[in-house]
Formats: C-alpha cells, sequence, structure tokens
C-alpha cells in the first residue's frame, strides 16, 4: 500500500540525472486531470506494525527502499531521505527550505545495506536504524553539505500492510513503524544553520515486493501523511492499477491505537504544474462499521466508525521525467497539521490513457 513516492522520485532522481521542476506559471499545455475511475475497498491484510519482523529486509525483493522525513510545522522546512536496496543500492535526499529552491539530489555514497534480523539500511552517507532498547529509530545523515542526527523519538506507529496485487503479477507491501514522533537531535544544512529538532515531526516507512516503479501497465499511487497538532498522524496509502482503480487503506493513529479501513478515494480541484496535472484535495472514507483496530497479529473484528480524511495540497511540488510525474508536496488535514502528500501518475495515464 503507500507509497512514496515519494520514494518512486527519489530512484529516478538518483538514477537519472535530468529532472525538470514546474511551476504553474510556466505552463504551456493543460494536460487532462489523471483522476480514478474507481475504489477497491477489498481488505488486503494488514496488521500493527512489527519492527523486528516488518521493518528488515526481503532479500529477491524487485524493490526495496526505506524513507525518513523530517518537518517543522510553521516553516515547512522538510527533510527526506531514501535508502534503496534494490533495484540499486543507492540514496537520495529532498530539502525543502522554509523559503527559496526546493531541492533533490543524488547521494555518493557506498551501497546500502540492510539487515534481514535487525530494522536497518545503513551507508557512507548514514542510515536509519532501530534500537531495540529506545524502541525508538535513530536517523544520521552526513552528505551534499546536510548533518542530520536524530532520534524519531515518542513514536506513533502506522499500518502494515501487503500485498496489494497489480497489473503484470506485482506486489507491493508497505509499513510504516513510525507514523509520527517527536525527533530529538539537530538538523545542519550547508548555509551552517544548524536547528535543534524540537518541535518538529518524523515519520519512518519501508516498501518492498516484486514490483516495478517504471512499469507502465499500472497507473501510479496516492500517498500521504499528515503530522496533525495534538500528536497524532493520518496516514494514506494505495496503488491505482492500470484500469485507473484506486485500493488502499487511511488510517489514524494516536496513543490509543491505530484505525484504518480500506479507503473510496476522490480526488478533486485539479491543479496544473507543467506537463502534470494533480488534485488540491484528496478525500479518503469509509462507512461506519467498516473501519477496523489494528493490532499486532492482524485486524480486531470489531465494526469500527467510519473515517473521512481529507489531504489539501498547500506547497505543490512536481517533478516529471517522463515515464513518471513525481510529486512530493507539502499538505494538510487539519487546521495546524502539517505533512507530504503523493500523486504520482505513469505516462500512459497522463497522456490520458
Amino acid at each position: 500500500m503507500r507509497s512514496r513516492h515519494k520514494a518512486v522520485a527519489a530512484l529516478i532522481a538518483a538514477v537519472a540525472l535530468s529532472l525538470s521542476t514546474w511551476t504553474s506559471a510556466q505552463a504551456d499545455l493543460v494536460p487532462p486531470p489523471t483522476d480514478i475511475t474507481g475504489s477497491d475497498t477489498t481488505w488486503v491484510p494488514g496488521h500493527l506494525p512489527q519492527p523486528l519482523l516488518d521493518d528488515v529486509a526481503h532479500p529477491g525483493s524487485a524493490t526495496e527502499w526505506w524513507y525518513v522525513h523530517l518537518m517543522e510545522p510553521g516553516t515547512a522546512r522538510t527533510f527526506i531521505a531514501l535508502f534503496f536496496t534494490a533495484p540499486l543500492p543507492v540514496t537520495t535526499m529532498f530539502y525543502y527550505p522554509d523559503n527559496g529552491q526546493k531541492l533533490v539530489l543524488p547521494v555518493v555514497a557506498t551501497p546500502t545495506i540492510a539487515s534481514t534480523t535487525t530494522p536497518s539500511a545503513v551507508n557512507s552517507a548514514g542510515g536509519i536504524t532501530y534500537d531495540r532498547a529506545r524502541g525508538e529509530y535513530h536517523f544520521v545523515f552526513h552528505a551534499n553539505g546536510y548533518d542530520i542526527d536524530a532520534w524519531l523519538s515518542r513514536p506513533t506507529p502506522g499500518v502494515t500492510g501487503g500485498p496489494i496485487r497489480y497489473d503484470g503479477g506485482q506486489e507491493m507491501y508497505w509499513t510504516s513503524p513510525v507514523a509520527t514522533s517527536h525527533p530529538t537531535g539537530h538538523i545542519r544544512t550547508p548555509d551552517g544553520r544548524t536547528t535543534d529538532l524540537a518541535g518538529w515531526r518524523g515519520y519512518h516507512d519501508h516498501n518492498w515486493g516484486s514490483f516495478n516503479v517504471l512499469d507502465q501497465r499500472y497507473s501510479g499511487w496516492e500517498w500521504g501523511v499528515s503530522h496533525e497538532p495534538d500528536g497524532s498522524a493520518t496516514v494514506l496509502g494505495g496503488v491505482v492499477k492500470g484500469n485507473g482503480v484506486w485500493q488502499g487503506v487511511i488510517a489514524h493513529a494516536d496513543d490509543d491505537g491505530v484505525v484504518g479501513c480500506m479507503a473510496t478515494m476522490r480526488l478533486y480541484d485539479w491543479q496544473v504544474a507543467g506537463t502534470f496535472s494533480y488534485p488540491a484535495y484528496e478525500n479518503a472514507s469509509c462507512p461506519d462499521g467498516a473501519a477496523r483496530r489494528f493490532v499486532p497479529g492482524g485486524l480486531d473484528p470489531t465494526p469500527l466508525p467510519g473515517l473521512n480524511h481529507t489531504f489539501h495540497v498547500t506547497e505543490p511540488f512536481v517533478l516529471d521525467v517522463g515515464l513518471l510525474a513525481l510529486p512530493e508536496s507539502v499538505g494538510e488535514t487539519v487546521p495546524g497539521s502539517i505533512g507530504l502528500i503523493e500523486h504520482i501518475r505513469t505516462l500512459p495515464p497522463r497522456l490520458g490513457g
């Protein structure tokens, strides 16, 4: 389920050096909306994340990555790192300053190495590792003039789900062991500015499976996470299949646990960014009785009230690399929240196919 790209953007940035950033002011074309044709609410297997089982390496995966982001409410400063082991053991970073140009940069580092027994993905640029005694993740990064040392403290888990099965026999798994957290540590940027991470929010997820993000038979995915002012989080993730049908989850995570459901998706208020159209709003919902509580072994069968969450893009950021258009846009759900939203599409649906 999920998504990233979020991570897909990073992989393309790492292996393709030609990226074009577009704004609506530069748009000469009006591409058609890249909408969905419907929602498949069939349950995909899911459970509460268990890092020592879910967040370890999965040898044989065609694609696998570990993703971390740090966000500062109020300014929308954002740092993102992706550590891939497959199809290539590469790393990419994103940085969104409080003003100025958003950046996507490949990272020169040794190949990413991940463990099959301990949640970790590391290379010479840093990595993400799980400390069993603390029950927290440690994220370090030192490349391209950036230096980060952060603990994802007081973590609230999200969901583990999959496989979602789609075009060409592909399967995708997703775990978000940190839906939100309250980081401690620092971030230092190339301008010499060092910021204590107190007041920031942090997220970590991991995708793997027999899928290829460049495959043109599927349409793309929708993904989002919102760090909400009460300390909770809302996560969204799923695949849009080649027939335009979305299948994915919406879940809300707080200190009492995680409640989610397979969502009906509605995309609206279409905007144009260069060669790509994206929805300013993504609404994911399910009716009363359809939601379930995620527990370590699966889903509690007790029916729960429905969910209804809307993600709103507030700062669009779109990369068009031909075979894929790759947003990782800043957004929100409720007032005072901050998060990231992805509406990713392959080339055929963007051409109206």
